[in-house]
């Protein structure tokens, strides 16, 4: 049967990145919660795709931290937090178009094994039933057998979310997860996302431009301007802070 891993902590601690003079991320400072549902926004070039490498082992800070629960994990390749517990699903959708659905969650259980199978060998039973779950729990499994490629967008980045999420990770960060969909495809996955939050329980970090779906999905809300945390809270707070409104959310937010 599918894992099910709660989550546990991350968090940046002066987190700075810089190319040359050009600093992209500046002394981050964020703490998310064991289990908490965290939407980090901000203008363009604020930083959050920096922010989200730094986080995910695809860069190396210039300085700072990040942690995992009570695990310095700082500068760690991105195969190696895969195996710690973290995840991550990419703006654009990262899946093998010729292969069946079933076949892309297979292979990123296989890529994952700690155990003796061959990667081109015949998975095992547990395998290919836990890619049956995850496949039903993104609400896909009925496709299991078509190639990835034909899929309607929405199902494709679906099955994206099944592919990471088949490692059973207690962190999840998701690059705009809506990026690209119409309004009922937009509505299906951040259903989608509550529903794995709730039952999986695990720590979710997205970001997002879509601002209906920040305020409808996240427990908090970071906002990042010109690499720096301009503010933090509740939805709420964030959506009332006057220095958010100005640099961001602009007039429609009043």
């Amino acid at each position: 049967m599918m894992e099910v891993a709660t989550g546990v902590s991350l968090s940046a601690r002066n987190l700075t990145r810089k190319f040359g003079n050009f600093t992209a991320v500046d002394q981050v400072n964020m703490e998310i919660g064991e289990g908490e549902l965290r939407a980090v926004i901000g203008p363009n070039g604020a930083g959050k795709t920096t922010l989200f490498n730094l986080m995910t082992g695809h860069l190396r800070p210039s300085s700072g931290e990040v942690w995992l629960g009570s695990r310095l994990i700082s500068g760690k390749h991105p195969h190696e937090l895969v195996h710690y517990g973290v995840a991550r699903a990419f703006q654009t959708t990262n899946i093998f178009p010729s292969m069946t659905v079933h076949q892309n969650v297979v292979t990123a259980l296989l890529g994952v094994s700690r155990g003796t199978l061959r990667f081109w060998g015949v998975p095992s039973q547990k395998i290919q039933q836990t890619a049956d779950e995850v496949l039903d729990l993104v609400g896909i499994y009925p496709h299991k057998d078509r190639k990835a490629g034909i899929l309607a967008h929405g199902d494709q980045r679906a099955l994206d979310l099944a592919i990471a999420l088949a490692p059973s990770p207690k962190v999840l960060m998701l690059d705009e997860p809506t990026a690209g969909m119409s309004p009922y495809e937009t509505h299906q996955t951040v259903e989608l996302l509550r529903k794995i939050w709730r039952e999986l329980k695990i720590t979710i970090l997205l970001s997002e431009h879509d601002m209906e779906v920040v305020f409808g999905l996240a427990q908090n809300i970071t906002v990042l301007v010109g690499g720096r945390v301009l503010a933090e809270g509740d939805p709420a707070s964030v959506r009332s802070n006057p220095e958010v409104i100005s640099a961001y959310l602009g007039r429609a937010e009043d």
